[in-house]
């Protein structure tokens, strides 16, 4: 009889930013690679640098998923940062590897990335937790890892008395994933359309959705 090992959640280490990109890479890779010319490669590279700037910013926290020492699944939560607060500072070597890499893969391409990456960017509001991304090997996907992830991220947010209601956002596209969040509970807030976002993704429609209590 094979056991299958547990899988656990943990706030992500430094030793696990490669793993991640490379689930980023295979979950988002239609959306970032659309009309930009980046290879998978390429694109795993801005994400990983992603991850660093995101975490220096101190805006949310990421969690990972682990079964048997591997990482399996990738959770962002964001959060209002109160004033003051300390944060990571970007050091000269952090720059340093950001630029070399940017002039590796080309201005145009790493433009094409950042802008992308900047139209998806939501900034929460006091009383909001809001799950940036949801991503899962390709190997897991159907296995409830997502939504065992999701109820990680519902259980921090009623953990948190500031936190009202968490909210995230989905392509109209991805119909599957809708229907995940609806039957946790998410009911959705207000349904953008735009010209725009079609000509960046290819994804017209976007749902933002919200799940409260």
């Amino acid at each position: 009889m094979t056991t299958i090992p547990a899988i656990h959640m943990e706030r992500m280490k430094e030793e696990h930013k490669v793993s991640v990109s490379e689930l980023l890479q295979q979950g988002f890779c239609s959306k970032f690679q659309f009309g930009t010319g980046l290879n998978n490669a390429q694109l795993q590279w801005l994400l990983e640098r992603f991850l660093v700037l995101d975490e220096q910013r101190g805006e949310g926290e990421r969690i990972v998923a682990i079964q048997g020492g591997s990482v399996i699944g990738s959770l962002s939560l964001q959060f209002q940062v109160r004033s003051g607060e300390p944060r990571p500072s970007t050091t000269a070597m952090d720059l340093l590897r950001l630029w070399e890499g940017i002039q590796e893969v080309g201005w145009g391409k790493a433009l094409g990335f950042a802008v992308r990456l900047a139209c998806l960017r939501h900034r929460p509001v006091s009383g909001e937790l809001y799950i940036a991304d949801v991503s899962v090997h390709e190997r897991f996907r159907g296995a409830g890892v997502g939504r065992m992830m999701l109820d990680w991220g519902l259980g921090e947010a009623a953990s948190r008395p500031e936190i009202r209601y968490a909210s995230l956002h989905v392509s109209g596209s991805n119909v599957g994933a809708k229907r995940l969040y609806e039957r946790m509970g998410f009911c959705t807030k207000d349904v953008q359309r735009s010209q725009f976002m079609a000509w960046l993704f290819g994804e017209q429609e976007w749902n933002y959705m919200i799940h409260e209590g």
